[in-house]
């Protein structure tokens, strides 16, 4: 028997009271900041680099070599923010557990899994590319459908299979999931939006909250996971 699902908004006030709890926010708020941190010193760094022109005087053989270096960063890059998503989930399932440790003890966890995690973000993104191409309702399906395949991927057992498991899980609950997702968009995306618009500031502070609501949508799995019909 399937039970009913808790109702989004306490999923959400769940998610605040865990992160904010004296043993969690500091964990929290560094994982918000992190990101934020290196995005400005990024941009920062381009914006410093575009005041000159350096592609004036390159040769064809350097300019060969630059692209080069641009993929094998991109490669390094697509790892490194796999390794620090899976971080995040390890946390996530943590807190969620009540035994939130040290950020440090998941380094090693969150590299365990990285592989998994990128190759089925890759699957997912396939699947999700060829369901666009079909008229694109079949991609938003899909999208839907494998939602919680990257969750169980970094903290489930290596035997759970990411996609059959997430497409079991959302069986029957397809706009439940939808609705959930967006709450979301409501509560995080549109004010990040408008603060943005207000001042850049504005939205960079209030992005560092993004790790609280990501925990939320990892309530939104366990939720699923926990009332979903058990099959034998």
């Amino acid at each position: 028997m399937e039970n009913k699902l808790t109702p989004p908004f306490t999923l959400l006030k769940q998610a605040w009271s865990l992160a904010i709890t004296q043993r969690n926010i500091l964990s929290f708020l560094l994982l918000g900041a992190i990101p934020q941190l290196l995005s400005l010193i990024i941009s920062a760094l381009v914006a410093y680099f575009s005041k000159f022109d350096l592609l004036s005087n390159v040769q064809g053989w350097m300019i060969a070599g630059l692209i080069l270096f641009g993929l094998l960063a991109l490669v390094v890059i697509s790892f490194l923010s796999t390794w620090y998503t899976a971080l995040l989930l390890k946390v996530y399932q943590a807190t969620t557990e009540e035994n939130l440790s040290a950020l440090t003890t998941y380094f090693r966890p969150a590299k365990k899994v990285t592989i998994h995690l990128l190759m089925t973000y890759v699957t997912v993104g396939i699947f999700t590319s060829v369901g666009f191409l079909l008229l694109i309702i079949p991609g938003i399906i899909i999208a839907v459908r494998y939602m919680f395949a990257p969750m169980i991927a970094a903290v489930e057992d290596r035997a759970v299979k990411p996609i059959e498991e997430s497409k079991r899980l959302v069986k029957g609950r397809f706009w439940k999931l939808v609705g959930r997702g967006i709450f979301l968009v409501f509560f995080y995306n549109i004010p990040l939006s408008v603060l943005q618009t207000i001042h850049p500031l504005f939205g960079t502070v209030w992005a560092v909250t993004s790790p609280i609501f990501g925990l939320y949508f990892f309530l939104v799995y366990r939720d699923f996971k926990n009332t979903a019909i058990v099959t034998t």
